[in-house]
């Protein structure tokens, strides 16, 4: 093990090879508490404007426009257009 994630609830330890994928709500879950706390010490008042002001862009829907948004890009590659 290099390195790792730890909560009390749950830990996600790394390896050299990239991180064993925890989903992206248990990531959340487990980053609040850290985020909570840098936001709250005032060091960064533009960072939490934004992150108060921040939507989630990884939802399904989100996803799937955007992949759908994709698909013509993707077509023109590959024909050259």
């Amino acid at each position: 093990m290099i390195g790792g994630v730890a909560h009390p609830r749950t830990a996600w330890p790394r390896t050299r090879h990239g991180c064993l994928s925890p989903s992206r709500d248990e990531t959340r879950l487990g980053l609040a508490p850290q985020m909570t706390y840098l936001m709250d010490t005032g060091r960064s008042p533009t960072y939490r404007r934004y992150g108060l002001r921040a939507t989630r862009k990884d939802d399904a829907t989100w996803a799937f426009e955007t992949g759908l948004d994709c698909v013509p890009d993707g077509i023109a590659a590959r024909l050259g257009i």
